[in-house]
């Protein structure tokens, strides 16, 4: 009985109807996929920005820890290269 009526309905519908109902769920689409978007580029934007902040803070925090205390950067640079350098050769 159920398929009787949804044949029924089928029928009863005409064939502008459905186009209608076409267009305007493809209009309703189109304004959902603009505003994820948008939402999606406003993220991106922010994310960016906060990176590119993260990154001015590690830089400034690491050039007042040489200032600091510049002994100890040269050691860790010299502890460094020396190891790079050790792996470098066996490799």
């Amino acid at each position: 009985m159920n398929a009787t009526s949804t044949q029924a309905t089928s029928a009863a519908t005409p064939p502008e109807d459905i186009s209608q109902q076409i267009e305007s769920l493809r209009a309703d689409v189109m304004k959902l996929a603009a505003t994820v978007s948008d939402d999606l580029s406003d993220g991106i934007g922010k994310a960016g920005r906060q990176i590119g902040q993260t990154g001015r803070d590690a830089r400034a925090t690491a050039t007042n820890t040489v200032l600091e205390h510049p002994l100890a950067a040269v050691g860790i640079a010299a502890g460094l290269g020396l190891l790079l350098g050790l792996v470098a050769r066996k490799g």
